[in-house]
């Protein structure tokens, strides 16, 4: 189901008007790290790491974090389905939802999720669209730093990583799993590490952990790169 940034005019242009920046920056990052049910970063993430399901295979003896991200830097469009399970503290059972996903490198995303309402985001170089309002990334740090990080795994772009996160890479090629954790104070706040695992040459599930020990579990299914 995981980035330059040149936009045309005509996207600033329908930016939403600057008496509603602070309205929409507080709406999308509730909807981002605390309602449930918008579930946006889980589709983001894996719709980003979904782009990335076929990598080029590397022996065991070379499968390091430098291999990895040299393999998932191949591809370079993909679609897929994913499910999201969210626990949430305060609730009795898990939130489910589900969509489908289309990456085309190297910045656009579009993700539809079917349940548990219908609801399509696109994220297309610096700018994202999401409902009726738009936005761009520059004006707000700490979703850019997040969109970035997620693109640095999607291209493969180890340099942008280290960047918002601490890298590590455990396991072989057939079992293997990669632990981001971020950095930066403000992204630390909201998630505590972002944990990727494969199986040979497929990207398998996506764990959230947030600081509040809030979580959800991605599977993926049915990648394909076009």
């Amino acid at each position: 189901m995981s980035t330059e940034r040149a936009q045309p005019e005509s996207l600033a242009a329908i930016t939403a008007p600057s008496s509603n920046i602070l309205f929409f920056r507080s709406l999308l990052l509730r909807r981002i790290f605390y309602l449930p049910r918008r579930y946006v970063i889980g589709a983001v993430l894996a719709f980003f790491l979904g782009g990335s399901m076929i990598i080029q295979a590397a022996s065991a003896a070379d499968w390091n974090i430098t291999q990895l991200m040299h393999a998932l830097a191949q591809v370079k469009s993909s679609q897929a389905s994913f499910v999201e399970t969210k626990y949430i503290g305060f609730l009795d059972k898990p939130i489910q939802s589900s969509g489908n996903m289309r990456f085309v490198a190297p910045d656009t995303l579009e993700m539809h999720t079917v349940k548990p309402r219908d609801q399509v985001m696109l994220v297309q170089g610096n700018v994202l669209t999401m409902d009726k309002y738009t936005i761009k990334l520059d004006d707000h740090p700490e979703l850019l730093a997040f969109v970035d990080s997620i693109r640095g795994v999607l291209t493969g772009n180890t340099e942008l990583l280290e960047t918002h996160f601490m890298l590590s890479l455990k396991g072989k090629k057939n079992s293997w799993t990669l632990i981001l954790v971020p950095k930066q104070n403000a992204f630390a706040k909201q998630i505590k590490h972002i944990t990727v695992s494969g199986i040979g040459h497929l990207v398998r599930s996506i764990e959230i952990v947030k600081a509040n020990h809030d979580w959800s579990f991605i599977s993926i299914r049915n990648s394909s790169t076009p």
